[in-house]
């Protein structure tokens, strides 16, 4: 265990401090100190200072971090520079990896994604890029695994969008994982060659532009890629940017929308890479429409569990606590609509309330005229 001083900085700064545990999602669920930042933070310092092995409550309590970065958002060291649980506890996780200690769920969520590309261990005969045509083509459209295998309708709505703008565009056939999962779980060996294997299969297509629905894949190309040594002679947008960039240049012709829009935030767009305003632009774009925010917003957003992969050493099914938190916030707001930026988010509030809640790509086409 080589502990680097930035973790070390965020152990000693982090293990006393309870200004941000009213932000802790896990530590709603479970209302427990070792699901508390500052709680792990304490765990983690029994084993890099005091020398302790990794015991099995720790293990769990890193592997219940939905990594969200809520934490980061309400830190009160932020003049300091911030202290960054989420790395920490992915540090830990590759550490917990390297003895061999990843729980069951882990290991199996793992071998799924290194044999079916997913992490729920579904063939992949049933993915919605199962039967495409793949082809050369300047723009490339990565759907990730939960619209792939779950929600293939924004599949099909962005299909459509492109369609009607007349862009030339493909897809991948059994579209690779990203490895971004991976990495998360702590394997970062086997998350590099995911990725590698990606790499090689986006070049083969000659496209200029990469265009990504899930904010876990868009991050892996934004953050982990370069770190990693792999690079991609192509520009990397999500689909919100390229929706704006469509809308902008004149490409979709909108229809007004005639209800009260918000915004559910993602975790791993905003907080991570600063994708705030664009989503919000887009659904301005259409004239009349009424937006209105929640109450929790932007950095301080409630999180929808987008890296919330396990919980309790079982495979997370605590979305609809996470999703009523949003949902109630929408419903006080006045909203009608609720748009979202990724399936886990749609997932877990659509569970939780009577509002329309629908992808951004799905808000988009539903509003457009077709030429």
């Amino acid at each position: 265990m080589n502990i680097t001083a930035k973790e070390l900085n965020t152990i000693q700064a982090c293990r006393y401090c309870p200004m941000c545990r009213q932000s802790c999602p896990s530590e709603f669920i479970n209302y427990k100190e070792s699901d508390t930042p500052r709680g792990r933070a304490m765990l983690l310092y029994s084993v890099y200072k005091g020398g302790k092995p990794f015991e099995a409550s720790t293990v769990e309590a890193m592997y219940n971090c939905f990594l969200c970065g809520a934490c980061k958002s309400w830190c009160e060291g932020q003049e300091l520079g911030g202290y960054d649980i989420p790395e920490l506890v992915k540090f830990a996780r590759r550490d917990i990896v390297d003895q061999g200690l990843a729980p069951q769920i882990v290991q199996d969520i793992r071998n799924s994604l290194l044999v079916h590309d997913n992490t729920q261990a579904l063939d992949k005969s049933h993915a919605f890029t199962a039967t495409v045509e793949e082809k050369r083509a300047d723009v490339l459209y990565l759907l990730g695994e939960g619209v792939d295998y779950r929600y293939p309708e924004i599949a099909r709505a962005f299909v459509q969008i492109l369609q009607t703008a007349g862009v030339d565009h493909t897809l991948l056939k059994s579209e690779p994982n990203s490895g971004k999962e991976l990495d998360l779980l702590g394997y970062r060996d086997d998350a590099k060659e995911k990725a590698s294997a990606l790499i090689n299969r986006i070049q083969a297509t000659g496209c200029r532009t990469v265009v990504v629905s899930d904010p876990l894949v868009y991050d892996a190309f934004k953050n982990d890629y370069e770190q990693w040594g792999i690079t991609l002679e192509a520009e990397v947008l999500h689909v919100s940017e390229y929706l704006l960039r469509l809308i902008q240049g004149g490409k979709l012709r909108l229809k007004p929308v005639d209800f009260t829009v918000t915004l559910a935030d993602s975790e791993f767009l905003g907080r991570f890479n600063g994708l705030y305003e664009i989503p919000r632009a887009v659904i301005q774009s259409f004239n009349p429409v009424q937006f209105v925010e929640m109450q929790w917003h932007h950095g301080y957003m409630q999180s929808t569990g987008e890296a919330a992969f396990t919980f309790d050493d079982k495979a997370f099914g605590r979305g609809k606590d996470l999703g009523e938190k949003i949902s109630t916030k929408a419903e006080e707001a006045g909203a009608e609509i609720i748009v979202v930026l990724s399936v886990t988010a749609k997932q877990h509030i659509s569970a939780t309330t009577s509002l329309k809640v629908v992808d951004i790509v799905e808000f988009v086409n539903e509003h457009i005229d077709i030429f």
